[in-house]
């Protein structure tokens, strides 16, 4: 099944009615510049429409003072012309289709399409009729030269090629769901670390992703804010793999039954309880905070207790323990209505317990899915 988000739909929009004009174009571009605003109107105090990274290749369709009337992909709108290297269109090719949707000057990957399918065909031209030039899998990145209705032409590893359209997506991804991996991570207006703050995310929440191009995700946020996010913090959740990759939370978690319990601890050495379901998510690249409240307050999301699943974070609240804090206690949701999690108890170390029994059942506070 194709998996084409309703962005890239629109990119392919644009190319079809960038090709019927192409005869309007006056030229191609390349970015200059770190990050560039593609802004509404000619003017430093219009809004901005994207932001449009180095080397990346625009078609420009007008020529002003001090500004280009451009388009890519999508988006449409005028970049200062000091930040765009300029080349007009030769007379015989003025009315030569261009379906490049983008493109780094050097032919490598800036803003990136991905492989959605297993073992796909990379073919010297558009046709099954020929051999293959390579065999990619899912999730590799090539560089997108032109896109079609059947066809994508792309370069990778140096071979230029074409593949089916239907296992490629022109975005950049792979899924269009994404988790933060990182403790408390920053949304940035522009895809640099020198942008400002939109706002900030946590360990194990959901971002649906928009795009991605080279260190940076396009995210939006469940705050509906748009921003981008530094991939070191982020990853992609493909449909189903939450159930399994709870499975294998679970599956880590219990290889440390009986390790000692040691206040502070957050080893194998020996783990208080947020020190456990630290380091048992850190395995999964997961950072959560050191501390049940923490793990509350700014990791995953709100699970309601009929809705458990295997992997989930279950935490407590005792009063007499809490010093005023919103929890005292943080375990790893096994199924069946039992947790594991490292107890200071006389039994005491990492331990199976119940959430319906006694202390814990009188105590539970609630639910966090993380992975």
């Amino acid at each position: 099944m194709r998996l084409i988000s309703k962005c890239v739909v629109l990119a392919l929009l644009a190319v079809v009615l960038l090709t019927m004009t192409a005869a309007a174009e006056i030229g191609t571009g390349v970015v200059d510049a770190d990050s560039l605003r593609m802004r509404s109107e000619p003017s430093t105090d219009a809004a901005t429409v994207t932001y449009l990274l180095q080397d990346t290749q625009v078609s420009v369709q007008q020529e002003l003072d001090d500004w280009f009337q451009v388009s890519c992909g999508e988006y449409s709108g005028y970049v200062a012309a000091e930040f765009l290297r300029f080349t007009p269109s030769e007379s015989d090719t003025a009315s030569t289709a261009v379906s490049v949707v983008s493109q780094s000057a050097s032919g490598e990957a800036g803003s990136f399409a991905v492989i959605t399918g297993m073992g796909v065909n990379l073919r010297p031209t558009a046709s099954v009729e020929e051999e293959p030039l390579a065999l990619l899998d899912r999730g590799e990145a090539v560089t997108l030269l032109a896109a079609g209705e059947e066809w994508c032409q792309v370069n990778y590893g140096g071979q230029t090629g074409y593949v089916n359209a239907d296992y490629i997506n022109l975005n950049g991804l792979v899924s269009e769901l994404g988790r933060v991996t990182g403790d408390c991570v920053n949304v940035r207006d522009i895809p640099s670390t020198d942008g400002g703050i939109v706002t900030k995310i946590y360990a194990g929440s959901s971002v649906d992703l928009l795009s991605r191009m080279e260190g940076w995700y396009q995210v939006s946020c469940g705050d509906g804010s748009v921003g981008y996010v530094c991939d070191e913090y982020l990853r992609e959740v493909m449909p189903g793999e939450a159930s399994s990759i709870g499975e294998d939370i679970v599956a880590k978690a219990r290889e440390f039954l009986g390790t000692r319990y040691s206040y502070g601890g957050s080893s194998p050495k020996g783990f208080d309880c947020s020190g456990f379901t630290m380091y048992v998510f850190g395995q999964f690249g997961y950072s959560l905070p050191h501390s049940a409240t923490s793990q509350w307050n700014n990791s995953g999301e709100y699970v309601e207790r009929g809705d458990l699943q295997a992997g989930d974070l279950v935490l407590f609240c005792d009063p007499s323990r809490s010093n005023g804090k919103a929890c005292s206690h943080v375990g790893i949701y096994i199924g069946d209505g039992d947790f594991i999690h490292a107890s200071s108890s006389r039994s005491g170390g990492v331990i199976i317990s119940s959430i319906n029994d006694g202390y814990y059942n009188t105590y539970y506070k609630g639910a966090k899915r993380v992975g």
